[in-house]
């Protein structure tokens, strides 16, 4: 039988990643951090649905991560290194010294860039990876009483990542079977639209007819405790936010002990 894990563990696991990446603030492992979350979703297993939230976070991550290269082509300030091209460049008023537009295009420049921006990407991931792990309604469970009405607000924010994702795909496929293009925003955001205030519309009638707000003490069903065994696979994760950055440097072996601390406490809770 599988093991019933706390909901709030996957969200501190993202914390102690998202705390030692910007520790270490390494770009080795930033990309070793996406890597191991899409590892770590693929072994809990999750539905359609929630594997979609990941999705949608990398194409995020991903869309970031061209702004940000962007940016540090077209804007940026003169940076040593290499010059790899060049690009014409625009004259800017004296207030605005240090930034130019256009110009020589460095491998400093770049590499400055894109490490910052692997780390926001994988951010994103982490976050990501932690909302796909865990659904709102075991959140909902666990939270305190005085605190239940924010956490039904932010339960039920959370779940419109995977919603929206999975009502934009299924409005695709739809489109496909008919024949129709399923490009353009009119075409695919007017069905999405629809289909999220229907959904909206069943979701209030559902609340009101199981008297959503009418008492002050809402009851709670079969909520998951925290265990010792959870507590345990916690400690992997709270070393490698406050002791792992302070004495590793960038290897193999310590990019393996990076991913063996992150997976190996999910891996033991299976």
């Amino acid at each position: 039988m599988k093991r019933e894990i706390h909901p709030v563990f996957f969200w501190l696991w993202a914390a102690c990643l998202v705390t030692a990446l910007v520790r270490l603030d390494e770009i080795l492992f930033s990309l070793t951090a996406i890597f191991a979350t899409i590892l770590v979703v693929k072994l809990v297993g999750v539905t359609a649905t929630r594997l979609s939230t990941l999705s949608l976070a990398l194409r995020l991550a991903g869309l970031a991560l061209l702004i940000r290269m962007l940016f540090a082509i077209l804007i940026g300030v003169p940076m040593p290194g290499r010059v790899l091209f060049s690009i014409p460049q625009v004259n800017l008023p004296d207030f605005l010294v240090g930034i130019r537009v256009g110009g020589e295009v460095t491998t400093q420049r770049l590499l400055s860039a894109f490490e910052e921006a692997s780390l926001f990407a994988a951010l994103i991931v982490a976050f990501g990876g932690a909302n796909a792990l865990s659904t709102p309604s075991k959140i909902l469970k666990v939270i305190p009483r005085r605190l239940y009405g924010v956490g039904v607000a932010t339960a039920l924010a959370t779940t419109l990542t995977p919603q929206f994702a999975n009502s934009i795909t299924r409005v695709k496929q739809a489109q496909y079977i008919r024949g129709q293009k399923s490009s353009g925003w009119r075409r695919i955001g007017t069905p999405v639209f629809e289909d999220a205030l229907s959904k909206s519309l069943d979701l209030a009638t559902a609340l009101e007819a199981r008297g959503y707000g009418l008492y002050e003490n809402p009851t709670r069903y079969r909520a998951i405790k925290w265990d010792g065994a959870q507590l345990v696979a916690l400690l992997p994760l709270l070393y490698l936010a406050a002791i792992y950055p302070i004495l590793i440097l960038p290897s193999i072996l310590s990019l393996l002990l990076f991913i063996a601390l992150l997976i190996t406490p999910v891996v033991v809770l299976q």
